[in-house]
């Protein structure tokens, strides 16, 4: 099983760990927006940031779609030059509609 899901996964291209990506999770990290025991999410929104990602959908609501922290962290992001993507629950991007 773990093969097919690798194999499925295979044509999506990987995001590179830039520089830029290492000095924003670093940022994001020195600024308190992210704990250093999470650095995986910090590098995780610096991923998806510095490759101008749309959307970062997950689960995770205690270091990356927190609604508290999520304003300080536009900020921060684009302090550095970047955009931060939208951070959503699946459920939450399954209901969006820009329509209405």
């Amino acid at each position: 099983m773990a093969r097919q899901r690798l194999d499925f996964l295979s044509p999506i291209p990987k995001l590179e760990l830039t520089e830029d990506v290492g000095a924003l999770a670093r940022v994001l990290i020195d600024g308190g927006l992210v704990p250093e025991k999470a650095a995986s999410d910090a590098v995780h929104i610096a991923v998806a940031s510095v490759h101008e990602m749309n959307y970062i959908v997950t689960w995770n609501f205690k270091h990356i779609a927190n609604p508290y922290t999520r304003d300080r962290m536009r900020q921060v992001v684009a302090d550095a030059g970047f955009r931060l993507p939208v951070m959503c629950s699946p459920e939450e991007l399954i209901q969006y509609d820009e329509n209405t």
